[in-house]
């Protein structure tokens, strides 16, 4: 979609509402095994300062994932985060959802996600972005491809670019 500057702010002027996929966006994908825990991930806590930035100007926070781990439900607990949905096989359902939850329109709403499976969602949403490990079916259908790899700041990129281009009275 590469979209000019301006066009972006335009985007991001207007959000109240910033979703996140956890698996390969506020992650690297990487997944490794913990004797008697399970499954697992690392997470950035630039990541989470982002996500905590939006929090504080009033952008409400939230994420949808196809996948479900006690480490990530324990990491979208830390951040404060009321609206996660883990092991969604129809994320714009729950997106759907989560428009009426919060009364808000979907053009005001951004999302992150990272894979061919996240396209539905990316394209409902008024501002969608993505990591540079993306396919590159995704890279070429979203509003801002980060530069910082998943899991090592692309989120806190991403939050930062709104912060930096939100409109000042927006909820």
């Amino acid at each position: 979609m590469n979209q000019d500057l301006e066009s972006l702010k335009a985007r991001v002027a207007r959000l109240s509402v910033m979703i996140f996929d956890i698996d390969g966006t506020l992650t690297d994908g990487r997944i490794f095994w913990v004797p008697n825990s399970g499954w697992t991930q690392m997470y950035s806590v630039r990541d989470g300062m982002g996500i905590k930035r939006l929090q504080e100007v009033g952008i409400e926070v939230a994420a949808i994932s196809g996948g479900d781990s006690l480490s990530a439900q324990m990491r979208m607990q830390s951040l404060g985060l009321r609206h996660v949905h883990f092991g969604s096989q129809d994320k714009v359902a729950h997106f759907e959802k989560l428009l009426g939850i919060l009364n808000v329109s979907a053009e005001n709403c951004g999302y992150m996600g990272d894979e061919v499976v996240d396209l539905p969602l990316l394209n409902a949403v008024g501002f969608s972005a993505t990591v540079p490990e993306a396919p590159d079916e995704v890279r070429a259908q979203v509003h801002y491809v980060a530069q910082r790899a998943a899991g090592f700041g692309a989120a806190r990129e991403v939050c930062e670019f709104i912060l930096k281009h939100r409109t000042r009275s927006a909820p």
